[in-house]
């Protein structure tokens, strides 16, 4: 049981530090695509909300770069840390859905890795166009539908190709593998195989990108894809490769796809 702990130790040291260095990576990219694709340069008088902003690491960052940044989510995750000044930080209402803000409060709205959890995309679409100023802009990185070789948040193979009916069996079968993988892990099988089911259930969307086009032509009028400055400028291995290989326009379709994907609206003004 002690080595146990070890080793799930390690494994959680490990999976929080490729956590921050994601999160430092995103960081970059949002700020250098605030600054560079829509001329939103720090300075004070530059709004900006990231929406599910869970800690509150990138609303720190932007803050120590000159951004009036602020952030929000659906649970004080900020709570669980004290890097990021908690006024800067508010709760999202549920019941109606309603983000803590004024009409045409924001420059800019993005969210990081968060579509992927939203079930009322429409209503959050409906929201962030609301609390935008005229002409601002909604920015959203997130994993495609047919992300691979894995779903990125539980790690079960195909998980997002089945969803929203990912056979439990499937899940069931993938604890298994791991178990052998990792015999420590057996006594916890249970524990794994119901968290696993319930993050699947109602934890996880995948729509296709087809969906979040048409989303945003209904809702803010136009629809924008900023996968060539992604395979530009992002750092991970798979963007890493697509610039050796060059040929951006298939390899930012593909990375949207099987990858991550980033695209904009614009508020009219």
């Amino acid at each position: 049981m002690y080595l146990y702990k070890m080793d799930l130790n390690d494994r959680i040291q490990e999976r929080e530090r490729r956590r921050r260095e994601i999160t430092d990576r995103d960081k970059i990219l949002v700020a250098d695509a605030l600054r560079e694709k829509f001329n939103l340069i720090p300075a004070t008088e530059c709004k900006v909300l990231d929406f599910g902003c869970g800690l509150g690491d990138m609303v720190c960052y932007l803050l120590s770069i000159g951004y009036d940044a602020h952030g929000c989510d659906i649970s004080p995750h900020w709570e669980q840390a004290a890097e990021c000044p908690v006024e800067r930080l508010a709760l999202i209402v549920e019941k109606p859905y309603r983000l803590p803000y004024k009409d045409n409060t924001f420059d800019a709205v993005f969210s990081t890795s968060v579509l992927e959890h939203v079930r009322n995309t429409e209503e959050s679409f409906y929201e962030i166009h609301r609390v935008l100023k005229p002409g601002g802009i909604s920015m959203h990185l997130f994993p495609g539908k047919w992300y691979l070789p894995y779903e990125p948040h539980i790690r079960i193979p195909l998980a997002n190709y089945f969803w929203p009916h990912c056979p439990d069996w499937w899940i069931g079968l993938w604890v298994f593998m791991r178990i052998i993988y990792i015999p420590r892990l057996a006594p916890y099988w249970k524990h794994m195989y119901r968290k696993y089911c319930e993050v699947c259930k109602n934890e996880l969307v995948y729509f296709p990108n087809s969906k979040y086009r048409n989303l945003s032509k209904d809702v803010f009028g136009n629809y924008g894809s900023l996968m060539g400055f992604y395979i530009e400028r992002a750092g991970g291995g798979y963007a890493r490769l697509a610039r050796k290989l060059g040929c951006t326009r298939f390899t930012g379709w593909l990375s949207a796809n099987i990858r991550m994907n980033l695209i904009y609206q614009r508020k009219e003004a």
